[in-house]
């Protein structure tokens, strides 16, 4: 008995893992259809503009706050 319901724990905690991943690309995916004119990836990689850094780690950990709440309730 005892091990179904560990069996059973750790499948939710991967489901619900893989589903708040998913959602957190969801949500970037989103912020980057929103800004159009800022291209993420060569401002951090080519330019290494840390304005464009903290904005994007400001909108995942936003995100993260709100799929965190969305998946537990």
């Amino acid at each position: 008995m005892p091990d179904q319901a560990f069996f059973h724990a750790l499948i939710s905690a991967t489901v619900f893992g893989i589903l708040g991943i998913v959602l957190m690309l969801l949500g970037f995916k989103a912020f980057d259809l929103v800004t159009p004119k800022i291209d993420v990836q060569r401002e951090l990689s080519e330019r290494n503009n840390m304005a464009v850094a903290v904005v994007v780690a400001a909108v995942l950990i936003s995100i993260s706050i709100i799929v965190g709440r969305v998946v537990s309730a």
